[in-house]
């Protein structure tokens, strides 16, 4: 990709999301209208964006055959993040709630609200599909091994019903019409339209969600420093080396880092409030993730191209 689409891109996605701080912080994106614009975000624009990338993608044997090597690829990356998340918390000397948390976000990273609006914006529509396959290996993994991670909560069970939702739905609806080829007349360009949303209300919602850190005393945390190393600079770059020498497609090895690349996941802190973790550490990793993956995403991006 030429570097300065990939930059043009990215500048893109910081405006909007200075855009959403300005708007939240004179009260014309309130929390209601924010908690509204996620709503519409995972019920309606995701899913329809996840359906109008299916319909574009001209499906062969190819293509199944790299759907199914990410896949394995997938579920082999967040073994590794486990893997890696174990041997680094054991090192830390923190209370255990914090460290608790420290693990959970090392290994789940924001491939649904930051994963997919960057990859549709740069990638052509088979990475989103990719992109989808990730955010399902991604639930998978944080019902069963995720909710684990907190100690008080080590008799959950996970629910097979948790992964019947608006993205896997989507999936399904846009590999059936896409094997079917049933004909959309005028709803295939509302299907476009509607999917092509996401990208500007995700980052106006990460914007408004900024509003919230009203100091920056949780600057002198060195182990929050600790958490967003790992994050954005060392995991990316350790897939990298395991992936490189393995041949796989560009498409599948570039989107697997990205995906590895992504800041921590806003969900973290809603599992912290419900497990009785450190929720401010989580939300100080966070804001800090999002806000410096801004620069390390085209870097990582940058890289890609280059080898």
């Amino acid at each position: 990709m030429d570097l300065a689409v990939l930059i043009n891109q990215i500048l893109i996605l910081f405006i909007i999301i200075v855009l959403g701080y300005i708007l939240r912080k004179r009260e014309v994106i309130t929390e209601e209208v924010a908690s509204g614009f996620s709503s519409l975000l995972i019920k309606i624009t995701m899913p329809v964006l996840i359906i109008d990338s299916i319909l574009k993608i001209e499906l062969n044997q190819e293509v199944i055959k790299n759907l199914a090597i990410f896949t394995l690829v997938g579920f082999l990356s967040y073994l590794f993040l486990i893997i890696l998340a174990t041997l680094v918390t054991g090192k830390l000397k923190l209370q255990q709630d914090t460290k608790e948390i420290f693990k959970f976000l090392l290994i789940f990273p924001n491939v649904g609200y930051m994963g997919i609006p960057v990859v549709s914006s740069i990638y052509p529509a088979e990475a989103v599909v990719y992109t989808i396959i990730n955010n399902i290996i991604y639930n998978i993994y944080v019902w069963t091994y995720g909710i684990q991670i907190f100690s008080s909560d080590r008799k959950s069970k996970f629910e097979w019903k948790k992964l019947i939702n608006q993205g896997t739905i989507a999936l399904a609806v846009g590999f059936f019409l896409l094997i079917t080829r049933l004909p959309l007349g005028p709803l295939r360009g509302a299907i476009t339209t509607v999917g092509g949303m996401t990208f500007p209300i995700s980052m106006l919602v990460i914007g408004s969600s900024l509003i919230n850190i009203k100091n920056f005393d949780f600057l002198k945390d060195k182990y929050l420093y600790y958490q967003v190393f790992f994050k954005l600079f060392l995991i990316p770059l350790l897939g990298l080396l395991i992936l490189q020498p393995l041949n796989l497609p560009k498409m599948i090895r570039d989107i697997s880092v990205i995906m590895l690349a992504m800041p921590c996941g806003a969900n973290a802190v809603i599992f912290a409030e419900k497990y009785n973790s450190d929720k401010l550490f989580a939300s100080k990793a966070v804001f800090l993730s999002t806000l410096l993956s801004l620069f390390t995403i085209p870097l990582i991006i940058f890289l890609l191209n280059l080898i």
